[in-house]
């Protein structure tokens, strides 16, 4: 494992104070009527993407930024050290959590899973300044998650990189193996869907649009762009296959300088760990959309149907990532503990 990845506790708790000062000195000039917002007025497509605050006004925005990038830092600052009392430790592991959740699902919408599709044709006129100031946020509510987890596992005793103990974890690969291939199977249906449709309409087939007018003349370029967008989610399920499959583990044959080395664990955790929050992100907004608006009918539920797949999609990558991260985590080079238990997806009967 690359030197400097295996230290991440240590930079990640100074990144996460850097990132909240930097944070709350926006808020103050967002505040003080400075321009650049990402939400409210300056976000005219927030409605249409599906953006929690899409109707947030600079003033009381940015005294909410002040208030997280503030007390952010104080809190970060305050997880550096180790404390004994309980409730002081509750406190800094409530505040670390939710902020992490919150700027890694409230803040973001559908242009983040928007954005990332159209890369794929190097289409980039959709990546403006809110786009960029929501993956800004997406990486401070990681930065977070990683002080929260480093936080909690010093005051567990645990190793810092790896999370064990004393005790050990030896019956977490087996469990992994159980239930890990279910949830990646059901990753890989739910994926299905959203690229089935889109795959139809490239075809120039309009099943469940409420104006077939728009497939049956849709231009060539037209078509191309619905093939790659209904060929990414069906790429992305046969990926998610590898999380129980020998070829997530050693590298296949067509793989020629790579042939038969083992595949970083890194490798496939990392990127399937991102799309997992794309989909849940994404996922999230449609069904709020749904909810309030109720507009999938028999007549257009190809519009908006398959996207209800990507919750469910995403949380059943999330954890089939980790679940093969279990599995496959070998001893810590941190602290040296290891499983009790090896266990191998394709030796256990």
């Amino acid at each position: 494992m690359n030197v400097k990845l295996s230290r991440h506790p240590n930079w990640a708790q100074y990144a996460v104070v850097v990132w909240s000062l930097i944070y709350g000195i926006l808020g103050s000039y967002w505040a003080m009527g400075g321009a650049g917002f990402p939400f409210g007025e300056n976000d005219p497509r927030g409605h249409a993407m599906g953006s929690f605050l899409a109707d947030l006004r600079a003033d009381t925005g940015g005294a909410a930024v002040i208030f997280v990038g503030v007390v952010g830092t104080a809190v970060a600052l305050a997880m550096l050290r180790k404390w004994r009392n309980r409730i002081i430790r509750f406190v800094l592991l409530i505040f670390a959590w939710s902020t992490s959740v919150a700027l890694i699902l409230l803040v973001p919408d559908i242009r983040i899973m928007q954005n990332f599709a159209y890369a794929f044709m190097l289409y980039f006129d959709l990546f403006d300044w809110p786009v960029v100031h929501q993956i800004l946020c997406i990486a401070g509510g990681f930065l977070w998650g990683t002080t929260a987890l480093t936080f909690q596992r010093r005051t567990r005793e645990a190793c810092m990189k790896c999370g064990r103990t004393d005790a050990g974890q030896g019956a977490a690969p087996v469990a992994a193996i159980k239930w890990g291939k279910w949830v990646t199977y059901i990753a890989v249906v739910t994926a299905l869907p959203y690229g089935l449709v889109r795959l139809t309409w490239a075809a120039g087939i309009p099943i469940g649009v409420s104006d077939p007018t728009a497939i049956n003349t849709q231009t060539l370029s037209e078509s191309l762009i619905e093939a790659v967008l209904g060929i990414l989610p069906i790429c992305g399920a046969i990926l998610t296959l590898g999380l129980i499959q020998r070829w997530g583990e050693i590298f296949p044959r067509w793989c020629v300088f790579l042939a038969g080395k083992r595949v970083p664990i890194w490798f496939a955790v990392i990127p399937a760990a991102l799309a997992s929050v794309m989909l849940i992100v994404s996922g999230l907004k449609l069904w709020i959309h749904w909810f309030q608006e109720g507009s999938v009918t028999r007549e257009n539920w190809g519009e908006l149907g398959p996207g209800l797949f990507w919750l469910p999609w995403g949380i059943s990558l999330g954890v089939a990532t980790l679940a093969y991260y279990l599995r496959r985590r070998s001893s810590c080079k941190h602290c040296g503990r290891r499983e009790q238990i090896a266990a191998s997806l394709f030796s256990l009967k």
